[in-house]
C-alpha cells in the first residue's frame, strides 16, 4: 500500500506542478486503487481523519486552496492518516515545511506570489511522512 502511495503521489505531484490541476479522473483512480488494496490487505479506513479534513475544507476554500487539493487531502487522509494527535502534528509540520519550500521556489521562479502554487507535493509529502 505504501508503494502505491509513493507512485500515486509522484504522479499527482508532477502533474500539479506542471499544469496546476488535479483531475477528478486521477482522484477516482487513486480512490479505486487504494480501496482495492485496503480491502485485499485488510487495512483500516480512517473515517475520522477524512471527516476532519472535510470539516476544514470550507476554511481552505476561502483561503483560495483549490478544490482538487482539498479532494486529494480527503482521499489520502481516508486511507493513510490515523486520527491521532501525533499523526495530526506530524502532518501539520511536514505540510508546513514542504509548502514553505514551494512558496520560496515559486517566489524565485516567478518573482511574485501572484501565481498559483501547487499544493499536491506538500499534501502528498506530508502524508508519506506520516504513513512511513
Amino acid at each position: 500500500m505504501f508503494l502505491a502511495l509513493l507512485v500515486y503521489s509522484t504522479y499527482i505531484s508532477f502533474v500539479d506542478l506542471k499544469i496546476h490541476r488535479i483531475t477528478n479522473r486521477s482522484l477516482l483512480f487513486g480512490a479505486i486503487t487504494f480501496a482495492s488494496l485496503a480491502l485485499i490487505q485488510g487495512e483500516p479506513l480512517h473515517w475520522r481523519s477524512a471527516l476532519v479534513t472535510l470539516t476544514i475544507a470550507p476554511v481552505a476554500l476561502t483561503a483560495k486552496v483549490g478544490g482538487g487539493d482539498i479532494k486529494l487531502a480527503i482521499l489520502l487522509s481516508l486511507f493513510f492518516l490515523p486520527s491521532t494527535l501525533l499523526s495530526l502534528t506530524q502532518f501539520a509540520i511536514a505540510f508546513a515545511a514542504i509548502s514553505s519550500a514551494l512558496v520560496i521556489w515559486s517566489i524565485v521562479k516567478e518573482k511574485s506570489l501572484k501565481s498559483s502554487i501547487a499544493l499536491a507535493p506538500a499534501i502528498c509529502g506530508a502524508v508519506i511522512w506520516c504513513a512511513r
